[in-house]
Formats: structure tokens, sequence, C-alpha cells
């Protein structure tokens, strides 16, 4: 499954379908959409039938599981609720597609039988016991449903607030009937894809319709406002073609998964649940205490080192698709212009330990982290280049810099200096934001506004809950700094192309080099893996002189839960252990 994220912490990557399983070019508008589709059961009434013990939920093949983010909605192609913990809580579980990613990054077919791509465009075979539950009717997932993601997704429909169009925009149209589905790519001109003109072969194909939304299901309504409360149809009830569905939520509480019966690969249990638990240390406590049984995806930091040794507790992390960085707002929401300076993007990044934020946040748990080095890959792909390393941490170079553009500042890099720099009229302060519940980022925005402060740069940290955060000012680019995670399914870079190309769904920073947008846009379009890595690190090199961003590091993944549940495997994508959730069975 492929989409932009906000991770907890942070997030990258798109879910990707009229009724009717012909060709399309669609321009419909949403007038006469409802509102969108109701709340689902409460959580507090169903939970209230959820065992307390771990020897009873084992009896009643239930499970209950920690996540610690708020969420504003189910459907993550928008930018209200384009976070990670969504998906979670109910999404990867509810919606499937074409293809999902296993522990080892690959894909396999999942509703598709199969699925070949060439020049021309793709051709999937729907598998033929691929169902939709629909509040306990069983409805055939059908070619109307990838026609439908695609019209949804594609940015056609203007009024549409998607994170993005990645993939989606290089196709000329779907069409289907009976079990199989051609996708054909829109041509390109003489001189290839542009950012402008994005067309032809997408590289990362496999990644599209890795999440369908059911035609049958939402006809009428508006795309905007659905799945605010629930995963449904436009009567509220349930609607699910994966391993479960949400049978209840309430915001700030929790949710609670059912069976999907429908499901080709039925569930090894009957009930999932998701409680809701802001606080890091309270999660460890829940679940050493068996008021949880796992976390999911919990926020990485030492405070989750006790887990590595407990008794009956099962732990692994592995080096997730992860990119934990600053953003430097460049647009006209930013309180301070002079972020818009590529000296002092250059300065801060100068003046930022950040092995020394990985040693103190992480501490034993680091096992060898390093700082990442591009925007673009992580350090565990062969094709990864440290194109930010010059800037490593020298505050003497940083204050040069500062020097050379600013007046009033320190003498000397000093910790304990109060001198600050006024630049061209403007003070060096800046606001930091990062999602309130989270002690790792608190940390790490203590040590960065201890480390420029010795440089003469002012912070005011400024952390908000997490939902209101991403919902109403990382999507709004209403920040000076900010630090959160963006989280790929599978580490291709295709997702970074609506992050940092200009005018990008979800460029909230305001970056825009239309060099590098260029190099992206062909990049996302060359079947040479070899040729498409190059234009990629070119892109990268580019912003990497410019410092938009400032790549902290590749993030683990942990997961722990309790050891007697089996089946459960942890994934280095976005949608960490619930990736095989229907194989998830306690210990007989």
């Amino acid at each position: 499954m492929k989409r932009g994220y906000l991770l907890l912490a942070g997030a990258l990557l798109a879910l990707a379908i009229t009724a009717s399983a012909g060709a399309v070019s669609r321009t419909a508008s949403h007038s006469s959409a409802t509102l969108g589709t109701p709340a689902a059961t409460p959580f507090a009434q169903a939970f209230a039938r959820t065992p307390q013990t771990v020897a009873a939920r084992r009896a009643k093949l239930t499970t209950v599981w920690a996540e610690e983010q708020d969420i504003n909605g189910f459907n993550q192609s928008l930018n209200c609720c384009n976070q990670l913990a969504g998906g979670l809580v109910g999404a990867f579980e509810a919606i499937h597609g074409a293809f999902n990613l296993n522990d080892k990054g690959q894909y396999f077919l999942d509703l598709a039988s199969s699925a070949k791509a060439d020049q021309n465009g793709i051709t999937y075979q729907i598998r033929p016991d691929a169902y939709w539950y629909d509040g306990g009717q069983k409805v055939k997932v059908t070619p109307a449903d990838f026609i439908y993601t695609w019209q949804e997704l594609n940015g056609s429909i203007k009024s549409n607030d998607l994170v993005s169009t990645t993939g989606y925009d290089q196709i000329a149209s779907v069409t289907g009937k009976g079990n199989t589905v051609h996708v054909t790519w829109k041509k390109c001109p003489a001189g290839g894809p542009t950012a402008d003109n994005p067309c032809g072969f997408f590289a990362d194909w496999q990644s599209l319709f890795g999440g369908l939304y059911p035609s049958f299901a939402l006809k009428g309504l508006d795309f905007n406002k659905i799945w605010t409360n629930c995963i449904c149809d436009a009567q509220g009830k349930p609607v699910s073609n994966g391993p479960f569905y949400v049978a209840a939520y309430t915001k700030g509480q929790g949710t609670v998964l059912k069976k999907n019966p429908f499901y080709y690969k039925p569930a090894k249990l009957n009930e999932v649940d998701f409680k809701f638990i802001a606080d890091s240390n309270s999660e460890v406590q829940a679940l050493r205490g068996g008021e949880v049984d796992g976390l999911m995806s919990p926020t990485f930091g030492s405070n989750l080192q006790p887990l590595t040794s407990t008794p009956g507790i099962a732990w692994s992390a592995v080096p997730g698709y992860f990119y934990e960085h600053l953003d430097l707002q460049l647009g006209p929401k930013s309180q301070n212009p002079l972020l818009r300076a590529p000296w002092m993007r250059q300065a801060i990044m100068l003046g930022i330990d950040r092995q020394a934020i990985i040693n103190t946040v992480y501490g034993a748990l680091a096992k060898g982290l390093k700082p990442l080095d591009s925007a673009v890959y992580y350090q565990t792909q062969s094709v990864y280049q440290p194109h930010f390393a010059k800037w490593n941490f020298n505050p003497t170079k940083a204050l040069a810099l500062l020097k050379a553009h600013c007046q009033g500042g320190p003498t000397k890099v000093d910790p304990n200096t109060s001198a600050e720099w006024t630049c061209s009229g403007y003070p060096a302060t800046f606001r930091f934001s990062w999602t309130a519940s989270n002690p790792t980022r608190a940390n790490q925005e203590a040590i960065i506004e201890a480390q420029l402060k010795s440089i003469g740069i002012k912070i005011v940290a400024t952390p908000r809950a997490a939902n209101v955060f991403f919902g109403q000012y990382v999507s709004q680019g209403d920040y000076d700094i900010v630090d959160f995670a963006w989280v790929s399914s599978d580490g291709d870079p295709s997702g970074y192309y609506p992050i940092w190309s200009c005018g990008g769904d979800s460029n909230y920073l305001h970056y825009c080099s239309k060099k590098a947008s260029d190099l992206m846009q062909k990049g996302q379009s060359e079947a040479d893996p070899a040729k498409r890595a190059a234009l990629w690190n070119q892109a990268d090199a580019i912003m990497a002189a410019q410092v938009p961003t400032i790549p902290l590091y590749q993030r683990p993944n942990p997961l722990a839960y309790n050891a007697n549940l089996l089946g459960v495997k942890n994934n280095p994508g976005q949608a960490s252990a619930s990736w095989n959730i229907e194989d998830w069975h306690w210990k007989s």
C-alpha cells in the first residue's frame, strides 16, 4: 500500500476509482454530494465487551493493542487525514488492493491474482474470491472499484484535497470487464515527462491501487468528507475488502475491528481492538501490566528500553522507511522570512549536532544509528548517496555564515550566550513545532534549542496535539521549523515527488526547484533502475545545496507485544506489523 503519511511523529506517501466499468474521463463535480458518511458504533459500547485479562482475551480470540496518536479520519488520501495512525487502527486492515508488502519490503499479490506492466500500461486479474463486506452483505470487487479509485486520485477532480496524485496522474484511462482491468499510460511528447506533464510508464507501478475504494458504496458522497468517523457506506454500514472491518470507533478513545468473513484468507482472530494511549510511557506500562497485548508502531525512544528485556514480551526493531527530519517553512505562513534565505537554512543545519541527538534520545537503542544525508533514499538502500553530509555539525562555520549576513550575535560558539542575531531587520527567532505527546521529539527540540542558542539563533518551543499538529498546522504550512517523519511503504522515492516538487500536493514547506522537479518526474517514468536512481540523486543533490529540509536519521521501526501472540512480524514500511494481521493468533 502506497500513501503519504504524517507519522506520529510524522510520515510518506497514496491510497489510491463511475460506477460503470468502462473507460473514463471524468470531470464530475460533487455539488450534489451528501456531506459524508455517519459515524461507527461508539468505541466504549463495543470495548465494554472486550475481556480485561490476557487469558480471557486468548479464550475469545481477541487482542488489544495500544496506539498513541489520535486521528482526523480514515480517508488517508486527504491532507486532513494523512496520518500513519489512521492506517494502523483501521485503514490497513479494512482497505486492501492489488498488492501488499511483506516484512522484507517486497510486493506480493493481494486482491489481484496476476498483474503485468509494460510501456503501454498494466493488466490486472482480480481474484475471483475477492469480495467486499458491506454491513454483512457480500459484494464482488470489480473493475469499477479500480476506475473509481483512479478517478478520485488522478487530480482531475480539483475539489479533492489530495495528498498525492503520483502515478495516477500518468494514467490516461482505466477500463475493465469481468475480472480484468486494463490501465493505459498517457502518451509522452518527444521531450519525455516533465513536472508539468507527468506521463508514460510509472516505475513504481506496483504501489498503484494498493488500497481500493468501494465504488458501489460511495456514490454521491463528497470524497473530502467520507470516512471521518468510520469506514462505511452511505448508510453507515461498515465496508471492508481486507481481513477486518471497523466495527466501532470514537475519536480520542479507540477502534474495534471485527473479522471480515468474506476475505479470501480468513483471519485467525475474531477481534482486534486499538486503545488510544497518548503517552508513550503509559503505553509501555500498559503492555508490561497486561492491559494491552502490543504496541503498534510506538515512538522509538529510550523509554522503550525496558521492553527489550521484559519476560513474556517479544521485541524487535528493524531499520524502517521512516524519514525523521526537520522541514523549514518557505511559504507565507512562516512568521520569519529569514527561512527563505539558503544561507540561514544552511547555518541552522550546520548548528545541529544530529549524532548527539541520536545518542541522547536513544541511548543503548541507537546501536550504530547514524545521521541520514539524503532526502530521497535511505541508508539501507544501495543507491543511497550522502548529499547533505556537507552540512554536518560545524558550529564555527555556521557562526561565520551568520556573521556575514547579520548583526548582534555572539562572537564565538557559546552555550551560555544571550546574544541573538538580527538579519535584515528580522531577529533570528523561529517557532519549533512537534507532536506534544511525543517524548522523543520533545527531547530533540530541547537539544536543538540549546545547540542553536550557542550560535545566536533563538528557538521558541511550540508543541501541539498530534491531530491538530498534522491537520491544522503541517498540512497548512503554518509553522517555521517542524519535526516529524515521512513514512514510506516500500522505500521507493516516487512518493517524495508530491512532497519536494514545485506545487506538489504534499509540498507543505513551499519549496520549489524547477530543475529538481523535472529530474524527479523523469525518474518517475524511467524503467532502468540505475538511470532512475541517478535522476533522483541529481535532484537530491540540488535540494542538499539549498537545504529546505534537514534529514535527521532513518528511524527504526519498533514492535513490542505479548510473546504468546504468534504470527506477528515487523515491517520496515508504513504498515508496520498490521500487514499480515490475518495471520496473528494466540499460542494454544
